[in-house]
């Protein structure tokens, strides 16, 4: 007999429980001791359907499951008050889609009917959804404070020969929403720079004679229109009245169909305003936000190491008002209320470590620059640790710049999804520009690049990932050839706990050891840390970018107060770390060649999947660690064929595997060992 729970957050059904000692899934006996979620239930039937015997079919040819992808698209109101986004949703069917994100505008009466309408659809489809965050009336799209983001101006004048007195604060073509903060005039030429010798133009002239640069700075709204995260009570309000909406209106999809919400952010290259940001700047740092202003725009008031002060602690006060206020109405309201909170990490003010923290659904971004690769990579390790088995992954196609080797390929952003996927996606939000193309090429097109997606996301939501090792480290990731290392912060790692020597996370997440950068040791706090956590057992490696031994004090003091394994090694490191053998190491004679690869672990296999980002084919040979027992078979998510690979294989005497793969142009495959 099997006993349910029931309890309610807000007014709705939040969680079951289910006491029982064993239940029948899929033909298995599970055993449950105490209980379980209904979730994890539901986890271990996805896991009984997709493994075992039965895993290659759905690899051939993939059935409706959550491994679909999911299309974002935008529903405007003519759409929902018509036909339009139903038949959206039954070509996002057709595509091999298994969810759609709805970018839904301004509501009224009218619009929150055509939602639930829409809602409803999909979940006769098949569907799951999410919304993007919406203004929930007219009236508050009206009313309620919007988003503002910081903007400026600069230009040279000289107060003799161009007749300026006194300016007052302005930016050239103001848009109807700007509103001016303050403006400066900074003298030109003066070698040594401090706020005195500045003139606020808002409240005094500039003496005539010499060059003066003038810097104009204000907010605008930021675009999309979107409610300010900044202003704690209205976001709370906004939050709190747009989730019983959805409640109250949507009582047969809620939970059920629509299961997350995308919040909007700004972009990292806008800083964010709020209302009162200099108070708390005066608070943070002691000193006047307005007079110091120039030093954001690169200029040295009071000195190089200043305006480095102000630059650094002015980004610190905008993210610690987006944790206050954002992120902890994210954590008391919608998570509370049922639903998964996403973002992206590009619109988040904050370390993307922490983005996946605070957010269930962390939405990485398709890119080819190292910078958002890093962010990608930090985001996705952060998400691991707290086993988030969804980490979605934006990518627009009309975006992609295709690659020589696109042409040969069915769909021309392959080795963008494909990069997505080894930074650490395992779902992909396909953002097809606002509605799904009329064109049958390029239909067609998203319809092949989403059975691909659908076989890649069946493998690799397989299980759990692997990692040997978390690494604390400030931008830029150190590298760690051969290794999976998942980033964490400071506060991740506090609450972490130890036991046998490893590090073990709330979600249960095991690793051998800690890779730490060493000038984070530099403060007292987080030397403790590391020394309770190496006392405990752990391995621990410090990351220089030194040549000289300059960090053996470091490594002699922690090793003596610690009683613990430390060791030191370059940040970029492509040797095997000292005490751990590498999960996967490749050789080749092609120049230029780069792997990637993420690795996998089901109860029945061990999935590695490859990526060969060079523009040029070639054969790598491979080492793998944990290969079970099987021989490794090569899984082509493209084709969906599946193969021995039978090239130069041999077992080492250690159990390691090696392999000789033939991998082609901006290729991607899976190598599977069975256990």
């Amino acid at each position: 007999m099997i006993d349910f729970d029931f309890f309610y957050v807000g007014g709705m059904l939040s969680l079951w429980r289910i006491s029982a000692e064993y239940v029948k899934v899929g033909g298995m006996t599970v055993n449950l001791t105490g209980s379980c979620s209904c979730f994890t239930l539901l986890s271990c039937a996805l896991a009984v359907n997709a493994c075992g015997m039965e895993l290659d079919e759905q690899f051939r040819a993939p059935p409706p499951n959550a491994a679909r992808p999911c299309i974002a698209l935008a529903a405007d109101r003519e759409g929902l008050l018509g036909e339009g986004v139903g038949r959206q949703l039954e070509r996002a069917r057709d595509i091999g889609a298994g969810g759609v994100l709805l970018a839904v505008p301004t509501a009224d009466e009218a619009v929150w009917e055509g939602v639930t309408r829409a809602l409803g659809r999909a979940r006769q489809l098949g569907l799951e959804a999410g919304l993007t965050d919406f203004f929930i009336s007219q009236n508050e799209a009206e009313s309620a404070p919007r988003a503002k983001k910081w903007v400026w101006s600069a230009e040279t004048v000289r107060p003799d020969s161009d007749g300026v007195s006194r300016m007052t604060p302005r930016v050239a073509t103001p848009p109807d929403s700007y509103r001016s903060v303050t403006c400066q005039a900074v003298p030109v030429g003066v070698t040594d720079l401090h706020p005195h010798h500045l003139v606020d133009l808002s409240a005094q002239s500039l003496p005539t004679g010499g060059v003066w640069r003038v810097y104009r700075f204000g907010v605008v709204d930021a675009e999309p229109p979107q409610i300010d995260p900044y202003d704690g009570t209205a976001f709370f309000r906004h939050v709190n009245q747009w989730l019983f909406a959805c409640q109250s209106r949507m009582k047969q999809t809620y939970g059920s169909t629509l299961l997350w919400v995308l919040l909007p952010g700004l972009s990292r290259t806008d800083m964010a305003w709020a209302v009162d940001l200099p108070e708390m700047f005066l608070k943070r740092s002691g000193l006047g936000l307005n007079r110091y202003l120039p030093a954001w725009t690169g200029v040295a008031v009071g000195g190089e190491a200043t305006a480095a002060f102000v630059r650094q602690h002015m980004a610190q006060t905008v993210c610690a008002l987006w944790r206050e206020r954002c992120g902890k109405t994210v954590d008391e309201l919608v998570h509370e209320a049922g639903l998964e909170a996403g973002i992206r990490i590009d619109q988040a003010p904050v370390d993307p470590v922490e983005v996946a923290w605070r957010f269930r659904r962390p939405v990485l971004v398709g890119a080819s620059r190292s910078a958002a690769r890093e962010a990608n990579a930090r985001a996705a390790g952060g998400a691991r640790t707290l086993g988030r088995r969804v980490v979605m992954g934006w990518l627009a196609p009309h975006e992609v710049e295709p690659s020589p080797a696109a042409v040969l390929m069915p769909f021309p952003w392959r080795h963008a999804l494909d990069g997505l996927y080894a930074d650490g996606a395992t779902r992909l939000l396909l953002d097809v520009g606002g509605a799904l193309p009329s064109d049958d090429t390029a239909f067609r097109s998203l319809r092949d690049g989403c059975l691909y997606a659908h076989r890649c996301q069946l493998l690799l939501q397989q299980g759990v990932p692997v990692g040997d090792l978390v690494v604390w480290a400030e931008s830029p990731l150190p590298v760690l050839a051969g290794y999976s290392a998942d980033a964490v912060n400071g506060v991740m790692l506090a609450a972490a706990s130890i036991k046998n020597g490893r590090i073990l996370f709330e979600s249960e997440r095991e690793y051998t050891g800690l890779a730490v950068a060493e000038p984070l040791l530099r403060h007292a706090e987080n030397e403790r840390l590391v020394r309770m956590i190496a006392a405990r057992g752990v391995r621990v490696w410090l990351l220089t970018e030194e040549a000289e031994d300059g960090g053996a004090s470091v490594v002699s003091r922690l090793t003596q107060l610690a009683g613990g394994d430390v060791a030191r090694v370059p940040a970029h490191c492509s040797a095997p770390l000292p005490g751990i053998t590498p999960d996967m190491v490749w050789r080749t004679d092609t120049a230029g060649f780069q792997v990637r690869f993420v690795h996998r672990r089901s109860a029945t296999h061990e999935f590695y999947f490859l990526v060969n980002e060079h523009t040029e084919p070639g054969r790598v040979t491979c080492v793998f660690r944990d290969t079970g027992k099987g021989v490794p078979e090569r899984w082509d998510p493209l084709t969906g064929e599946i193969g021995r690979v039978e090239t130069d294989v041999r077992r080492e005497a250690d159990g390691r595997v090696t392999a000789s793969i033939f991998l082609g142009a901006q290729d991607a495959c899976f190598i599977v060992f069975g256990r």
